[in-house]
């Protein structure tokens, strides 16, 4: 067995994008980039485009437990990724497996509604058990402004409010949270573990092709985890790669475009889970302060 063999793999728990610029597809092209293996269980099927969401097909609760007992089956875990779960039974299924798997590293993304904001991913019995209970088993939680406000019973209006979100979300039971900035004025992503918060800052990349940053984000931490890299440390290098990937995105039609996994194809490959840190400002926005 060469060394590739016992890499510890990521199991990503996610729906599916027709489109390729967010879900699985997407969180599969981060882990490869970052050269993690990768397992997977589908938990929907969507149609989308760029532009807007036209169906979904759910993934029956007992299927989706079926595809994590043979993932986990197939290799070792190091990180878990938990994107689009679509209903409550398969948050429950997923909340099932993580008490028995007792893997150390779970980066969950609370999606909720579809980019654009008018199509729901998670219903309503869905968000209540994710906020109740699917929380309490994450390493660390990533949700937007919407969904941090959601989590939080808090509206979000400013910094002050991200952070008061942030230590609310983890008095309800998560570890960690990350409440992630990118539609506010100021780029500033809020990151509190329990200890004090962290403010990351960075230079607000002007682009409409953001399509999947979020899934990106995730992915990225997890992959960071699943090497062996404190939570700090795989937040800022996870940040660092998505705002070089938005900065380098592009444009495929209408709406917003993908971000550019491969903005480094012509360099040198990094060692694995190694990202240098692009020259563009982006940097912890204040020292960690205590609550």
């Amino acid at each position: 067995m060469n060394a590739l063999d016992e890499r510890l793999a990521v199991l990503v728990i996610a729906g599916s994008d027709s489109s390729g610029g967010a879900g699985l597809m997407r969180d599969l092209r981060t882990l490869a980039d970052f050269n993690v293996a990768a397992l997977c269980a589908v938990t929907a099927v969507t149609a989308q485009s760029n532009t807007q969401l036209t169906a979904t097909h759910h993934i029956p609760p007992h299927i989706v437990r079926q595809q994590i007992e043979a993932a986990v089956a197939t290799r070792k875990i190091g990180a878990i990724k938990i994107g689009m779960l679509g209903h409550r039974g398969n948050a429950v299924v997923v909340a099932e497996f993580l008490d028995r798997a007792g893997v150390a590293n779970v980066v969950l993304d609370p999606v909720m509604k579809s980019t654009s904001g008018v199509t729901d991913l998670l219903d309503a019995g869905g968000v209540k058990y994710l906020a109740e209970e699917l929380l309490k088993r994450a390493t660390v939680v990533t949700p937007n402004i919407e969904e941090a406000e959601v989590l939080s019973g808090i509206t979000i209006k400013d910094h002050a409010s991200m952070e008061t979100a942030a230590v609310k979300i983890v008095e309800r039971g998560a570890r960690a949270v990350i409440v992630k900035g990118g539609h506010m004025e100021k780029a500033i992503d809020v990151l509190f573990d329990g200890d004090g918060v962290l403010n990351l800052g960075g230079d607000h990349v002007k682009s409409e092709n953001t399509h999947g940053s979020g899934c990106t984000f995730a992915s990225a931490i997890a992959a960071q985890l699943a090497c062996g890299r404190p939570l700090r440390d795989s937040v800022l290098l996870a940040k660092a790669y998505v705002t070089k990937a938005i900065e380098k995105g592009y444009s495929i039609g209408k709406g917003p475009g993908p971000l550019d996994h491969f903005y480094r194809i012509h360099q040198e490959p990094p060692a694995r889970g190694i990202h240098e840190v692009p020259q563009h400002g982006m940097h912890p926005a204040s020292e960690p302060t205590s609550r």
